[in-house]
């Protein structure tokens, strides 16, 4: 992927291809983040959408523009430097350009994408000093190719969801809560957060299209998330968190996987 992402799930596809081995007409995925399964399975149809403008915007900018994006991310990537990061940083905070967060994803601490009460990116600069850009531009072109005849939306889940049509697949992989006495989002990624509420309403838009559509969901492994879905399928897993920027701070995230088929 382009972008690292705190909680993206390349290793879902990896480890687990079974849960995608199956027809269906229409990908859909309403929080996109790096957008791992959906360049994995690389469907000819899909409507992908997060509630992230800028995150969108780059995406839209690769499929539209690869050689661009790739040209003048690269030339930032070359100057890097503290200096340079809060400059772009600063300018970014102002006007939003797709070469600016991909340059600050790969450059900032973690990856983490992280905004405060006003809306601003506020992540440090990280601590790497090589491979910040492990990229070509056939890299480019083949994430483009993969875009071409996507439906990309800033939106929210619900509006995205009613996109669902009868054999549909939808992949859910939304911002996790910590557990059930803290309902703090575990990925802070824009300054508004998901809460308990959201989940409760996203799991009652699921069930309702449970008959039509194929739908894979992938959560904490928490009883307040596996509750919501009692009749449906489930698989609990423990996979590396990489969140943390020590190294004690890495550790097995017990998640799971629900599914209705």
């Amino acid at each position: 992927m382009i972008i690292k992402w705190p909680g993206g799930k390349k290793w879902l596809f990896t480890k687990h291809p079974e849960l995608f081995q199956i027809k269906y007409s229409t990908y859909i995925e309403p929080f996109f983040g790096s957008g791992a399964i959906f360049f994995s399975l690389h469907p000819k149809k899909a409507c992908i959408s997060d509630v992230n403008q800028r995150l969108i915007g780059l995406f839209e900018a690769l499929r539209d523009d690869h050689e661009f994006l790739f040209l003048e991310t690269s030339k930032l990537i070359k100057s890097h430097s503290s200096e340079q990061y809060y400059k772009i940083r600063e300018q970014f905070n102002t006007f939003s350009r797709p070469e600016h967060f991909l340059y600050l994803n790969r450059t900032c601490f973690n990856g983490v994408y992280r905004e405060n009460i006003k809306g601003e990116f506020n992540v440090p600069i990280g601590k790497r000093n090589s491979s910040f850009f492990p990229f070509t531009m056939e890299d480019f072109a083949k994430y483009s190719n993969a875009l071409a005849e996507a439906e990309l939306k800033t939106q929210g889940f619900e509006t995205t969801l009613q996109n669902a049509k009868k054999d549909s697949f939808i992949y859910i992989d939304p911002p996790y809560l910590k557990n059930k006495n803290n309902y703090e989002s575990f990925r802070k990624y824009g300054k508004d957060i998901f809460s308990k509420e959201d989940l409760g309403r996203l799991a009652e838009i699921l069930k309702s299209l449970s008959s039509d559509c194929k739908i894979l969901i992938s959560n904490f492994d928490l009883e307040n998330v596996k509750t919501l879905f009692p009749d449906w399928n489930q698989t609990s897993i423990k996979q590396m968190s990489y969140i943390s920027g020590a190294g004690k701070g890495r550790k097995p995230m017990e998640e799971v996987l629900i599914y209705n088929y």
